[in-house]
């Protein structure tokens, strides 16, 4: 069944909701059309602005921002603000002035092992930050910033906040960790980039996990690593066949801490995988030659405040204890002598 669609053209120089010059348009993401334009209010900025198309996706479309909204990391694109334009809804969405991953491999080729893992690095832990299963990780998903050195590159340098950032962004796919949350995707549909899919997203996009992602960053690794990726065919089901049952062919001079990375991230079955997002990041830290990752700040926090809680709650109960225990007696006692002084019944006996 065709989608529908809303009349929607968008050139050069025409104004979005009245706030926005459309510079150029830079692609098309999971929901909608996204445009590199310059804001009326403050000449100076550009931001990219992302246009929902097709009505059907308007929920996707919502989650995104929804998503978006929440997230608090470096790694992940921000939303800067959000409206409507002649019925189509639109995100304010940070302008990466580097470009994208995509763009970086075609400029150079390959990434060396260091740079790669870096790369990787901060894609996991915009993914961390996020709480979501993706689930349309790619090169053309990872935009870069620029450094205070005003170069994409080097990423790594002996203070990492002044180099270059990865931001993952297009969360239109993406659904929530948790199982109970309503999922958008409709049986049978192909949802994903056939290139980067997980042999389980290939055969059903529905119930994928953290894992499936932790699977796409190891083929996106494999792909900075060796200039190409390791599965390629002329239809996206030949793509999937190969992902579901041939194993990757490692080139003969690929770093072997890149392959065995890649080699973990890219296991047929989920469970032979990273257990964790966390756990990929730590050896992708050994690569890179960097200090160890920091835990998920959620997790440490709520078993901090549980903590606090129980020793605050223990401490009172030992404060009041004995107020407390003779409360409890003077109940009791009462309790027996009230029960002691109800009379019988008439025809009861006493036993």
């Amino acid at each position: 069944m065709a989608r529908e669609t809303l009349s929607l053209k968008i050139n050069k120089g025409d104004l979005i909701d009245s706030r926005y010059l459309v510079l150029k348009k830079l692609g098309e993401g999971g929901c909608g059309s996204v445009f590199r334009c310059r804001s009326i209010k403050d000449q100076d900025r550009e931001v990219a602005v992302k246009i929902l198309e097709n009505p059907s996706d308007e929920k996707r479309f919502k989650r995104e921002a929804k998503v978006l909204k929440a997230v608090r990391s470096n790694h992940v694109i921000k939303l800067l603000a959000d409206g409507s334009h002649d019925r189509h809804m639109y995100m304010v969405l940070e302008f990466m002035e580097g470009g994208s991953v995509r763009d970086l491999l075609s400029s150079r080729g390959k990434i060396s092992s260091e740079e790669a893992a870096w790369i990787i690095i901060m894609a996991v832990r915009g993914l961390r930050a996020s709480k979501t299963v993706h689930r349309d990780l790619k090169p053309e998903n990872l935009l870069l910033n620029k450094g205070q050195n005003g170069r994409n590159v080097p990423f790594l340098i002996d203070d990492a906040r002044k180099g270059a950032a990865i931001k993952v962004a297009d969360f239109g796919l993406a659904k929530n960790r948790d199982q109970s949350q309503t999922n958008l995707t409709n049986t049978g549909q192909i949802m994903g980039t056939p290139l980067y899919m997980s042999p389980e997203q290939c055969r059903n996009t529905r119930d994928v996990t953290t894992a499936s992602d932790i699977y796409s960053m190891g083929i996106i690794l494999f792909e900075l690593a060796h200039g190409k990726p390791p599965f390629d065919a002329d239809n996206a089901y030949d793509i999937m066949a190969m992902h579901c049952n041939e194993p990757l062919a490692f080139p003969p001079r690929l770093d072997p801490r890149v392959r065995n990375v890649i080699a973990k991230c890219t296991a047929k079955t989920p469970k032979d995988r990273y257990r964790s997002l966390l756990a990929l990041e730590r050896d992708l830290c050994a690569v890179a030659g960097i200090g160890e990752p920091e835990p998920d700040r959620f997790r440490v926090g709520t078993f901090l405040l549980l903590l606090v809680t129980f020793l605050v709650v223990a401490a009172l109960l030992w404060l009041v204890h004995e107020d407390v225990w003779r409360m409890i007696t003077d109940w009791w006692s009462g309790s027996g002598s009230s029960h002691a002084a109800v009379p019988l019944l008439p025809g009861s006996q006493h036993h």
